[in-house]
């Protein structure tokens, strides 16, 4: 990035030269320098601390150019106000903690380095910000930078110290004790699904790759634990996190009213007292040398996400701060409306069987092997259990009550665990009170009607409020009710920073939330029973949109649960909502009614689509499942089983439906219509297979199965096909998701085309790595369309053209399959492939059997640089034929009928022409390069970058001309603005040659060697003075960049000298990728070397 004269040098990142770390005074009399009673938790008494009294292990040490000043401590409980998902581990319940001497962290400093030493191995802070600076502006910066990371880390590191495994529990653990990964589910922007092996691979995986990353899962599976692992492995320079400079970590929930992510870190992360302002926050986040990473936690209860143009928004869209990425977690049902195209999508899926072992296993029996098996034998025991602990927080809860209680406990639904939940809360302090204590907590615990009330008023508000003045509180519950629940720990305070101070004598406010939002749910439903069974006049008409069911599923399953009578009341209000089916299934799993009633439930339920989708969870799976076999059983009309992406196959032996999952669905004799989408499965379901299925559903009327990852025979022999199935004339619909839809004609055993997407163009893409029935499909499809006279507006052919057949009538594929002609094909696309001259005239051959085609387009593909005119069929002009190539470099060029050459056609929106020329291309390669260069620089179009790697020879005597180690010759480019040189040795001599040329290149302002050794001096006197004028920069990688006035190299910081990891690691990791595609070898190599990471 290029400086102007006088401007403050943005390219240099956090540097110093010998200056010390400035230590944050505060002033005398300030609440914060001790002068102010401050509130000890753990025993709500209070404590003086001298004005001028020597620093206490409470306080971290910073030095400064005079004397050692202690750094503000941060705000009591401020820092501990994170709801996490399975552990939801608190650093302590109730009222929060102060930092204790054990787990403060400290800041050293070790000779020069200036190691900040959080309690564990840290990053150094000069190994980010190194180097010297040029402006007493950039080193004030330099050091608020340092300091700033300082603080983060010792505010992440007072997050995670001290986590409870259950909320109820005094036991406080380290998050690198109690953290179980969870399944996760990764999606990068425009690729394929993948299981994630490790949370670690959001940053160095595919999804990495993404800008923004969407975290989304239900409530309690780990969303915010996850965030704050990453935070500490940030702190402590974990390898998969040790590029990332500065890590934000902000709970969304947080940040109501707040205008900026610059005022958000200044309120939320900035101890107080500290000298960093949020203009210096502002400054440090422009800085896109300096690695960024924002963690967004929490989205689903952000307070201002319903706001249009909220800074959270900008910030997912790419409209504020573009070059920073961001993790996002968010439930799954409150999806951001608006984020960046790059944005890849994770899903979270909760514990499975090892997952739960290795929990209980290291966090609750400490490595007892015969506890732990006892503990998952009672998981394994109850499938309805084992369904609801899927959810994490579910089951860290209920493996620490069994092993603290010794006893079987069972449930048969998600509100039967919640009471117990809710009661192990009162019990843990019950069993340490008197009798007449106990009294008085049972009280407490079957007496909340304001606490329902005050949940309920929280979630049906316009906008939901999760956290309440501490004052308002007790005033509403009452004081003795209010202690009750805050020192079990339902109830947490926490102190948040008061928007009217300094008007206001004390910094910070108590606010208090519920220890979990579905805490939140439970109060809630019971209100929300209560309103239902005495007054449903007084629910607002819009109810459903104030509690939408998508985000607060909970609050509708506990009110079927809780109460009987209320149940079919909840139901009645679901049909008024599009797309709560699956909720209420799981709302009749709740229920405790008797065999009529959950039959007239069934009867209602099954009559609308009933849906299985593949990221549905093991519970709701199950119960919709179950829902299905009790309709079959008693004879109830299923009208539609949609399974969405998680059907693997047909069971031909036991005649059953088998899912992704593992359940299967065995009664299907009273279901209609089956309707099957495949958008991640690659299934085959062969002949046999599907008149099995069409059997087993004896009353199955329609089959309809959705894209082509789900394979069907490509035909049915008649004398195959059973008369009774044949008589029943069921539907058999077959939509490939190309633009056409195919019945099974039963009288001939042959697919016929049924119906055309009115808005879809009908295309067909056979690529390489297709199975042979996947091909056959193909090819079926364009006889069918030709046959048919529909219009195939594209034939993409991905690394599966071999050849033409010697009478140009039909394209041979690799795979040894014909495509004959087709009259009614428009486009057709062939991608990398190597076609010599003789080759292309074949396809010229055939595109005449094509009468319609119009445009023959090769992509990334090696073609001849000209084509004898003689040669090219004279049809294909009257035709209206274009033939164009795209050569991946930003350019796409048409070849002219008339003289053979090609022309440029068109540059692409979203590219700059890009050449790269290296020594072991082709020689037809190379002779394309040459050629692009030429037609560029003739028509004018801009070279944004010429890359010679390792391909440079030397530079004619006179200046026109640069010379390659395969002797072809570059002449002066007029539009060429970037040469880099690669891997070439030049001495002083050569280097004066490549500045006379780059003279003769008007409009070239960069010059890069990379890894090339240079003269040490250049004589300044050989320098053309129209580059300094031109504004020309000079860089090498290994020797800085070059100083027109003295002819050396300085040696400045990682932008100067080219070494920027930015810069570098995406040059190399292009260049990995240009050499070993997308294999494994890839993954492996980007693993970016030392040396490479500046």
């Amino acid at each position: 990035m290029a400086t102007k004269s006088g401007d403050q040098n943005l390219d240099t990142p956090f540097e110093e030269e010998g200056a010390p770390t400035q230590g944050v005074k505060r002033e005398r009399g300030h609440p914060e320098a001790g002068n102010e009673a401050t509130v000890d938790r753990d025993h709500d008494e209070p404590s003086k601390k001298k004005v001028g009294a020597p620093a206490s292990s409470m306080y971290p040490m910073t030095p400064t150019s005079s004397s050692l000043m202690p750094i503000a401590p941060e705000p009591i409980g401020h820092h501990l106000n994170l709801p996490m998902g399975y552990g939801a581990m608190l650093p302590s319940g109730g009222r929060m903690q102060p930092m204790d001497s054990m787990a403060q962290p400290r800041v050293n400093i070790a000779g020069s380095n200036n190691v900040v030493n959080i309690g564990c191995h840290v990053q150094s802070a000069t190994s980010i910000f190194p180097g010297g600076v040029r402006s007493q502006h950039s080193a004030s910066l330099v050091e608020k930078g340092k300091q700033f990371i300082q603080q983060l880390k010792r505010k992440y590191s007072t997050l995670t110290g001290k986590v409870r495994p259950i909320p109820f529990s005094k036991e406080k653990r380290t998050i690198e004790e109690v953290f179980t990964e969870v399944g996760i589910k990764g999606r990068p922007a425009n690729g394929k699904e993948t299981t994630l092996s490790s949370y670690r691979e959001l940053i160095t995986g595919p999804t990495g790759q993404s800008r923004v990353q969407i975290i989304e899962g239900e409530p309690g599976y780990g969303k915010s634990m996850l965030s704050l692992r990453l935070a500490h492995d940030w702190c402590i320079d974990e390898p998969h996190v040790k590029n990332i400079d500065i890590l934000i970590y902000l709970n969304l929930r947080q940040l109501g009213g707040m205008k900026s992510i610059h005022e958000a870190i200044v309120k939320c992360l900035r101890p107080l007292g500290s000298s960093i302002s949020e203009s210096d926050v502002e400054q440090l986040l422009l800085r896109e040398d300096i690695k960024t990473l924002i963690l967004f936690d929490a989205y689903d209860e952000y307070p201002d996400k319903d706001i249009k143009g909220n800074f959270v928004s900008q910030i997912l869209g790419g409209n504020l701060l573009p070059h920073i990425s961001v993790l996002l977690t968010t439930r799954s049902s409150c999806i951001p409306e608006e984020f960046d195209g790059r944005t890849g999508r994770i899903k979270l899926t909760g514990f499975n069987e090892r997952a739960r072992r290795e929990y209980v296993h290291k966090v609750v029996t400490r490595g007892d092997d015969e506890a732990t098996n006892k503990i998952i034998t009672q998981f394994n025991t109850n499938s309805i259990l084992g369904d609801i602990c899927q959810v994490p927080l579910f089951s860290v809860i209920y493996a620490h009550s069994v092993h603290e209680t010794g006893r079987d406990i069972d449930f048969s639904s998600v509100t039967t665990f919640f009471e117990y939940l809710v009661c192990c809360f009162h019990v843990h302090a019950e069993n340490k009170g008197t009798e007449e204590e106990r009294a008085e907590f049972q009280k407490f615990r079957d007496n909340h009607d304001e606490l329902d009330e005050l949940s309920y008023e929280a979630l049906s508000a316009e906008n939901q409020q999760l956290t309440w003045d501490e004052e308002i509180t007790v005033t509403k519950l009452g004081k003795e009710f209010y202690k009750r629940h805050v020192d079990i720990g339902i109830l947490v305070e926490e102190e948040v920073l008061n928007s009217s101070y300094p008007k206001q004598p004390n910094p910070y406010k108590v606010e208090v939330r519920f220890f979990h939002k579905l805490l939140t749910e439970w109060y809630a439903a019971h209100h929300l029973v209560k309103l239902l069974m005495s007054s449903p006049s007084s629910l607002p008409e819009n109810i459903l949109d104030l509690m939408h069911p998508s985000d607060l599923q909970h609050v509708y399953r506990f009110a079927c649960g809780l109460d009987p009578l209320a149940a079919p009341r909840v139901l009645d209000l679901l049909r008024l909502k599009e797309d709560c089916n699956s909720l209420a299934v799981l709302c009749a799993l709740e229920q405790k009614d008797t065999a009529s009633d959950v039959l007239d439930t069934v009867c209602d339920l099954v009559s609308r689509d009933v849906r299985i989708r593949r990221d549905d969870s093991r519970l709701l799976q199950r119960t919709t499942l179950e829902l299905v076999q009790r309709a079959c059983e008693h004879g109830i009309p299923v009208s539609c089983l949609r399974l969405e992406s998680c059907f693997r196959r047909f069971d031909v032996t036991n005649s059953c439906i088998v899912l992704e999952s593992d359940f299967r669905l065995a009664n299907m004799k009273h279901l209609k219509v089956l309707h099957m989408t495949g958008w991640y499965t690659d299934v085959e379901i062969t002949r046999d297979k599907l008149l099995g299925l069409l059997q087993t559903c004896e009353g199955l009327t329609e089959l309809w199965v959705d894209f082509d990852s789900i394979l069907l025979p490509l035909s049915i022999p008649p004398e195959t096909i059973p008369p009774a199935l044949r008589r029943r004339n069921i539907n058999i619909l077959y939509d490939r998701g190309n633009g056409l839809v195919y019945r099974l004609s039963f009288d001939h055993g042959q697919w016929e085309i049924h119906d055309q997407h009115a808005d879809q163009s009908f295309y067909v893409e056979i690529d390489q790595g297709q199975s042979q029935l996947e091909q056959e499909w193909c090819l079926q499809e364009l006889k069918m369309a030709a046959e048919a006279g529909v219009t195939i507006c594209a034939l993409l052919l991905g690394v599966s053209f071999n050849t033409v057949a010697d009478n140009g009538q039909s394209i041979i594929l690799t795979s040894g399959l014909t495509i004959p002609g087709l009259p009614t094909l428009q486009e057709l696309y062939i991608e990398e492939t190597n076609i010599n001259q003789e080759m292309f005239i074949k396809i010229l051959s055939y595109v005449k059997e094509c009468p319609q085609m119009t445009w023959l387009h090769f992509v990334d593909s090696q073609l001849p640089g000209v084509v004898d005119p003689e040669q090219i069929p004279s049809q294909l002009k009257q035709q209206g034929l274009e033939v164009l190539y795209d050569r991946r470099s930003g350019l796409v060029y048409r070849l002219s009928f008339d003289h053979g050459q090609w022309e440029i056609h068109d540059q692409r929106a979203d590219s700059s022409l890009n050449v790269s020329i290296d020594q072991s291309d082709s020689q037809l390669e190379q002779e394309w390069c040459l050629q692009e260069l030429k037609m560029a620089a003739e028509a004018g179009v801009k070279i944004h970058v010429l890359s010679l790697v390792d391909s440079f020879n030397t530079v004619a005597d006179n200046s026109q001309l640069i010379t390659l180690t395969s002797g072809r010759t570059i002449p002066v480019l007029q539009t060429l603005l970037q040469l880099d040189i690669w891997e070439t040795d030049i001495n002083q001599e050569m280097f004066i040659k490549i500045l006379s040329y780059v003279k003769e290149c008007p409009q070239m302002t960069t010059l890069l060697f990379w890894d090339s050794q240079m003269p040490d001096v250049v004589d300044p006197e050989q320098i053309p003075s129209q580059l300094e004028q031109r504004g020309l920069k000079v860089h090498s990688w290994k020797h800085g960049y070059l100083d027109f006035e003295t002819g050396r190299w300085k040696l400045s910081d990682r932008v100067a000298k080219i070494s920027s990891r930015i810069v570098v690691k995406g040059l190399y990791q292009r260049i990995l990728s240009t050499n070993f595609g997308g294999s494994e070898e890839t993954r492996q190599a980007q693993e970016v070397p030392p040396e490479v990471d500046g």
